[in-house]
């Protein structure tokens, strides 16, 4: 969620600041990442059905950060808003999953868990943004970019843990089964 906060910050300024876009055209970097996102969440439970969570969150963390890498550095407009829209498909369904796997660690105390990764995403939705600002004083727009960029690389190649062992098995798969 804290990349998320960035594209709603920063996505249209980006436009407008770094690649001299006009401002009606500059609106059009937050539309495509809020579209893509979209139309990604309505289609994420398909995707979770045939190549379960590990693959949505893994694969979905890398098409968003190599979205984000050719927004942040590409010269031109139309690449970057196609940058920006490959970042909000790819970040699309990850925070369900996680919300998923949270409520399936164990399901005596799903209401907590849950409430807790909200809690952390929702901090990191403010906090990304705020964390962005203070960079541009040191580094121009386009590198700071590059922060979410490297978080993403992260989320993509975090291992997955072994199962919880707490009752019975649950026919919804979570990211920390260990199916990858």
């Amino acid at each position: 969620m804290l990349c998320e906060g960035v594209a709603n910050d920063w996505s249209v300024l980006h436009l407008e600041d770094v690649l001299g876009a006009p401002a009606a055209t500059a609106a059009f970097a937050y539309g495509a990442f809020a579209t893509t996102m979209t139309v990604g969440r309505l289609l994420a439970d398909r995707v979770v059905a045939r190549t379960g969570p590990v693959v949505v969150v893994r694969y979905g963390a890398a098409a968003a950060g190599a979205g984000l890498a050719v927004a942040a550095l590409s010269p031109w407009v139309a690449p970057a808003l196609v940058g920006w829209a490959v970042f909000g498909l790819g970040l699309s369904g990850c925070v369900p999953q996680l919300f998923s796997a949270a409520g399936h660690t164990d399901e005596d105390a799903a209401g907590a868990h849950v409430s807790r990764v909200a809690g952390l995403g929702y901090l990191g939705m403010l906090a990304g943004p705020a964390v962005i600002g203070p960079l541009t004083h040191l580094v121009p727009l386009n590198l700071a970019l590059l922060l979410p960029v490297a978080l993403c690389a992260a989320a993509g190649v975090l291992r997955v843990g072994p199962p919880p062992v707490t009752g019975p098995a649950s026919d919804t798969p979570s990211v920390g089964t260990g199916a990858a």
